[in-house]
């Protein structure tokens, strides 16, 4: 019997086949078996449905890839970026190149839109994403928020409801539209779905003040007792070290290396060996390593 590989929207009544393939790997307690949770990623998303890359044979799933829509803005600028997540081929159907098919099938879509497709690929997908020619660049590296005494004039409220963020939105939204690097457009719509709106992890999101006025704002979360990760920040450059100054104690970040020097005071590089490969793929207009390297984990973080 034939395998057809075919790229969908996401459709809520197709869960049942979607939960037999990932049931062949996952618990069935597993957030990814979850209703809630895979509407909330594949449905709900302000930017649009998820598309999915599905392998079948048949009636059933064999394969499965989701590209989650986000949109990237600079200099007056916007793309519509795809981020690779959730990718399974059934075990029984390994070795027949059906993960290469699908993303075969996801570069044309991106090459047809004039999109992005962006990742973080682990271990196992590696090898496949760089036979298919994606534009890596610089791994993502594990770094501490250094810790020190928070700047006089400075400080963070953490924000439970979206709109306390609205005054200082349009004053972010005009740095990104003069900046050179390529950042997520954040609207009350993303950040509610994104941050506040999410079913299975918590985020904590810090409004940033400086003198009484509005700098932007920093989310993080914790992932062990005692360490936190910053997934992303939205801040106005001139405040960035006051921003990092506020988070909590033993905060992790993740970023390339050009970024660490950047902020050589205020991050230290950890001897770890845990990188995090990172591809964003624009076959019309490919990126530099600079372009992107503001982008955090808010694409990555689902």
């Amino acid at each position: 019997m034939s395998i057809e590989v075919s790229i969908d929207d996401f459709d809520m009544s197709q869960f049942d086949q979607l939960a037999a393939l990932f049931g062949s790997y996952f618990p069935p307690d597993d957030k990814l078996l979850s209703k809630v949770y895979v509407e909330w990623l594949y449905a709900k998303n302000p930017y649009g449905l998820a598309r999915m890359v599905k392998a079948v044979e048949g009636d059933q799933w064999i394969g499965f890839m989701a590209m989650i829509p986000v949109h990237l803005v600079r200099c007056d600028a916007r793309l519509v970026a795809y981020y690779v997540v959730n990718v399974l081929v059934h075990p029984r159907h390994h070795g027949k190149n059906i993960f290469g098919r699908m993303i075969t099938s996801a570069k044309d879509l991106v090459t047809a839109e004039h999109a992005v497709l962006m990742g973080h690929p682990n271990d196992m997908a590696l090898k496949s994403w760089q036979r298919a020619g994606m534009h890596f660049h610089n791994s993502l590296k594990p770094c501490l928020v250094v810790p020190t005494l928070r700047a006089k004039g400075v400080r963070t409220s953490n924000v439970d409801d979206v709109k306390q963020l609205q005054p200082m939105l349009p004053t972010l939204n005009a740095q990104t539209l003069r900046a050179e690097r390529w950042s997520l457009s954040v609207t009350e719509e993303y950040i509610n779905w994104r941050y506040l709106g999410h079913p299975t992890n918590a985020y904590r999101i810090q409004l940033l003040e400086v003198e009484g006025a509005s700098a932007g704002f920093l989310v993080s979360r914790k992932v062990r007792p005692g360490i936190s990760l910053l997934v992303d920040q939205f801040v106005l450059d001139r405040y960035a070290v006051d921003g990092l100054r506020q988070l909590p104690w033993c905060t992790v970040s993740f970023r390339p290396e050009s970024s660490m020097r950047e902020f050589s005071k205020s991050l230290w590089p950890l001897p770890l060996k845990k990188q995090i490969p990172f591809f964003a793929t624009h076959y019309q207009q490919p990126f530099t390593a600079l372009d992107v390297s503001n982008l955090g984990l808010s694409a990555s973080d689902f």
